[in-house]
């Protein structure tokens, strides 16, 4: 009785239709994991216009198509997007903060070579007009009491 019980299961589970059921069953568990990655990818990007494909979901469909078509053994991971973009990024914000020095030690050397700022009593040559006449010393007069 128990060796017909075990039979009975094997030809249930190699049945067409139990075969079937089994791929649809892991076809939608993978739509259902694909779904939920898509849904946590997208929540740190805010709201997005599902009429316009992006070239995320592009390359993510691509990557995915790839990865199956090439064997394991040769498979060299490629760069993820993200991580090439944030290279750049950095290297931008690298290239940004040496503008940004040579640009100061310019202005200190500039302002070296301008000399020292003066400051003092501004005593301006007098006109011609004033010049020309002689200086006028008012008269001294003692008041006699």
């Amino acid at each position: 009785m128990a060796s017909s019980h075990f039979a009975s299961r094997l030809r249930k589970d190699l049945s067409v239709d139990m075969i079937r059921t089994k791929i649809v069953h892991r076809k939608s568990l993978s739509q259902k994991a694909n779904r939920h990655k898509e849904y946590e990818q997208n929540r740190r990007f805010g709201l997005k216009d599902v009429n316009i494909p992006t070239l995320e979901r592009r390359n993510l469909e691509l990557e995915d198509t790839s990865q199956e078509l090439i064997p394991e053994e040769m498979s060299v991971k490629p760069r993820s997007v993200k991580s090439v973009l944030s290279d750049q990024r950095r290297q931008m914000l690298q290239k940004y903060q040496e503008e940004k020095q040579l640009k100061k030690l310019k202005e200190q050397r500039e302002k070296a070579q301008q000399g020292v700022f003066k400051v003092g009593l501004y005593r301006p040559d007098k006109p011609c007009f004033l010049s020309a006449r002689t200086e006028y010393h008012p008269k001294k007069v003692n008041l006699v009491s």
